[in-house]
């Protein structure tokens, strides 16, 4: 790209980033008495997942293993899409997986609600399969209808065109204020309910007509007169609230007719909105504070061109809240979870990766002599191909993490179908929020990072105030270059080599000895989350939580220093699952044998054995496909450098890696969990770009040489040292956003966000070492070898 600098270009395109930088923040709207008119949607529009703003996942399946076919699925679909309606919950995500037939909904706290019940919630939704009308209201001792034939049911769902709550405003009437349901009838069902009503008004007393949700009765009016025209009123005698939310209920049941099958809520959790609110807050902060010092470091370490880079830092932040925001019409707004924040962290601290490269090479060039403006050329020139096959590598993760775990009918789920052909739609919203923003960030770190950052620093350069080359990283009038050494990082690899499978041994070891722990998500089972404030005697919550729960349950407690309260974590095994009716029995004893304590559940997490299996899996094979594009990527771009093997000595590097993140969820017996997930996949796009980078130089010295037969292990050894600077300080940047990421999650007890930054710091750190001592001198080592084959064969 060839840019001819002049100063007003890095003025215009400044105050351009810095105005679109506070509309994306704060937004554009207008106020007319009470209604506010937006017309730029800023961070405040935000939509929110479930994680922060509170709310429920859960995956329904057909009871007793019914086998459904298409139509009963996408029949039940509908009707659960009815009944979110009909519980006025508008903002949901439902989902049919025809292969294994489930049905995974998603939806939020209801807005301004304090008293919302998510387990009731799921009960309703995924309320019995059919619903009748009957004859009598007879039951047994447990509530279960008697003498059940098919004279006695009346109508059924198919019969029920209508029903709607209201409230009688007929001041002559007696039944005025009282609310009712009102029916309105198919031609199927006039018929039969006019014969049934006719005869059971006529007898004394008056018959009753029950309603059933399969064998539970939800209603039992008695009939007053005969009802021909095929319209009903159904009187619940009452004018307060609570009779009111009958008849809605009512209403509601019956709207959602039947279903073709009964559903069971297999796997499901609930977050409070009081948790999401708290860790919302940390994480702005955390954002915060990571700008700030990346801001910092790289004004610190390159001067003008760092403060450029900063600009384009503030630009790159602001469009990826964009792009989440809906600040463009044509787009729309998406849903945002904790780890989609810490991603708009993490591509914080990897989004200057780009600047560091041109700057790290603009200071080579000035302290070799050249101009500023020869500098900046070849600055950017040589930096780029680095930074184009840095950031594939990265995005083939985050395609990866998207069409793994995003929507079935998103661009990217399609186009992996082939990969993940066995698997149902495994829709892990935080991590695929978390893939999003990390693909926006990386995109947007070439827009801004290259070509905002190249106009910018080259029209501020032609100010007479900005020639300095110091400025640009060349020394300082008086001061002497220090004689830089290279180090023998080649020559030392056995010793790297030795080191490293000393590490592995010890996690190995220590995995056989100590065990790996496995979340729920991929063993199943059930987790609660309660907070308490006071003194809590365990003994004897744990003595009363296993009358219910069951002996096998394990209780354990603890707190955060930004809060007042604590927390209690109940944790059932992986082969037990626990009932939505039993939750609600657990919140009542807590709150009735503990009121001092205030018990308040923060989260349920509620998963099927089989499904957590799966979901592991569908994780492993999402690894193993993200390894083999990158290795095939790699192949294909050093090719003439020996690609195949130079890329398998990368995965190679990439396989110590993964081991180390491993071992670092191991040892700090932190559960297997979709963040471990999520930072494996996010070390093998980040350690392998800095692998690329230094690749990228060791081609780039062979084709300067011009001679094929240089010797490898040095040119090795010099892409490695000529790249170091740049390798470690790219990685400080990140680690600054990273490490503010976890302290506040210390602060504010975000144990989930904690649990996937720490062990990605260790990650961070184990990709430049892996990059810089294995890959290359592995690759040396086997080209060694391979060459001393060689002269042995021909010596025969």
């Amino acid at each position: 790209m060839k840019t001819k600098g002049r100063p007003w270009q890095f003025f215009v395109v400044a105050v351009l980033i810095v105005l679109f930088a506070f509309t994306a923040f704060f937004g554009v709207s207008t106020q007319y008495g009470d209604t506010t008119k937006i017309w730029i949607k800023g961070a405040q529009n935000i939509r929110f997942g479930i994680d922060i703003r509170g709310g429920v996942d859960v995956t329904f399946m057909p009871a007793d293993g019914y086998d459904a076919t298409d139509e009963q699925m996408d029949a039940a679909k509908a009707i659960v899409e009815q009944r979110l309606v009909n519980l006025n919950i508008t903002d949901n995500e439902v989902y049919a997986d025809y292969d294994k037939d489930r049905i995974i909904v998603r939806f939020p706290w209801k807005e301004d609600e304090t008293e919302f019940n998510p387990e009731s919630a799921i009960q309703e939704i995924g309320a019995t399969a059919r619903l009748t009308f009957r004859e009598g209201n007879e039951v047994d001792s447990e509530g279960k209808p008697t003498g059940v034939t098919a004279e006695n049911i009346i109508l059924e769902g198919t019969d029920i065109k209508s029903a709607t709550p209201g409230v009688d405003t007929n001041r002559e009437s007696s039944t005025y204020g009282e609310y009712y349901v009102a029916l309105e009838l198919n031609e199927s069902g006039k018929d039969k309910f006019a014969e049934a009503t006719k005869r059971l008004s006529e007898e004394s007393p008056k018959g009753t007509i029950s309603i059933w949700m399969d064998d539970t009765m939800i209603s039992y009016p008695q009939v007053q007169s005969a009802i021909t025209d095929g319209h009903a009123q159904i009187t619940l005698n009452g004018s307060d609230d609570e009779t009111r939310q009958e008849a809605i209920t009512l209403a509601n049941q019956i709207n959602s007719g039947s279903l073709p099958f009964a559903l069971e809520a297999e796997t499901y959790s609930t977050i409070s909105p009081s948790l999401g609110a708290n860790s919302l807050d940390a994480m702005v902060l955390a954002g915060v504070i990571a700008f700030v010092l990346v801001v910092l470091f790289m004004i610190f370490n390159y001067r003008l061109p760092g403060f450029i880079a900063s600009i384009a830092l503030l630009g790159q932040t602001a469009m990826t809240l964009a792009f989440v925001s809906g600040y463009f019409s044509v787009l729309n707004s998406f849903t945002l979870t904790l780890p989609g924040i810490a991603g708009i962290i993490l591509a914080i601290g990897m989004g200057v990766d780009a600047n560091v490269i041109t700057a790290e090479r603009i200071k080579e060039e000035i302290r070799r002599g050249k101009t500023i403006e020869g500098a900046l050329r070849a600055g950017f020139d040589r930096g780029l191909t680095p930074i184009i096959d840095g950031n594939v590598t990265v995005i083939i993760v985050a395609v990866m993490l998207m069409g793994a775990f995003g929507p079935t009918d998103s661009f990217f789920a399609k186009l992996l179908r082939p990969i993940f052909f066995a698997f149902g739609p495994s829709t892990a919203g935080t991590i695929y929020s978390f893939g999003y923003t990390l693909l926006v960030g990386v995109l947007l770190n070439f827009v801004f990072g290259v070509i905002s950052t190249r106009i910018m620093l080259k029209g501020i350069s032609k100010l007479k105030c900005m020639r300095n080359p110091v400025l640009y990283g060349a020394l300082r009038p008086g001061a002497e270059a220090k004689p830089k050494k290279e180090i023998n990082i080649v020559g030392n690899r056995k010793k790297f080599f030795a080191f490293s499978s000393a590490l592995l041994i010890v996690i190995v070891v220590f995995s056989l000895v100590f065990g790996v722990k496995m979340d729920i998500q991929f063993k199943g089972g059930a987790m609660l989350t309660y907070s308490y404030t006071g003194e809590m005697d365990m003994n004897s919550v744990k003595a009363d939580v296993q009358e219910i729960l069951g002996s096998s349950v394990t209780l354990q407690s603890g707190s955060s220093i930004a809060s007042d309260s604590q927390t209690l974590t109940i944790t059932l095994p992986g082969t037990e699952t626990v009932e939505t009716e039993t939750v609600e029995a657990l919140g009542e004893m807590l709150a009735s044998n503990y009121p001092d304590n205030s018990f308040e559940q923060l989260s349920m997490n509620n998963v099927d054995p089989t499904i957590g299996g799966e979901f592991f899996a569908k994780s492993l094979v999402g690894i193993a496909a993200a390894a083999v594009l990158i290795l095939i990527y790699i192949s294909i771009r050093f090719k003439k450098l020996g690609g195949w093997r130079g890329a398998t000595m990368a995965i190679v590097a990439l396989l110590n890696d993964m081991i180390v993140i491993f071992g670092v969820f191991v040892i700090l017996r932190i559960p297997l969990n979709g963040n471990f997930i999520a930072a494996m996949l996010t070390i093998l796009g980040y350690s392998i770009n800095d692998t690329v980078v230094i690749y990228d130089r060791i081609r780039e010295d062979r084709s300067l040489s011009g001679s094929k037969h240089v010797d490898f292990a040095a040119l090795v050894n010099s892409g490695i040292n000529e790249s170091l600077r740049r390798t470690i300080n790219t990685t400080l940047s990140t680690l600054l956003a990273l490490g503010s990421v976890c302290v506040i999650s210390i602060v504010f007890g975000l144990d989930s966000i904690f649990t996937f930054a720490f062990p990605l710091m260790i990650g961070m750190v184990s990709g430049v070492y892996s990059s810089i001592c294995i890959a290359g001198p592995l690759w040396v080592e086997w080209e060694s070898r391979r060459k001393k084959t060689v002269k042995k064969k021909k010596a025969k």
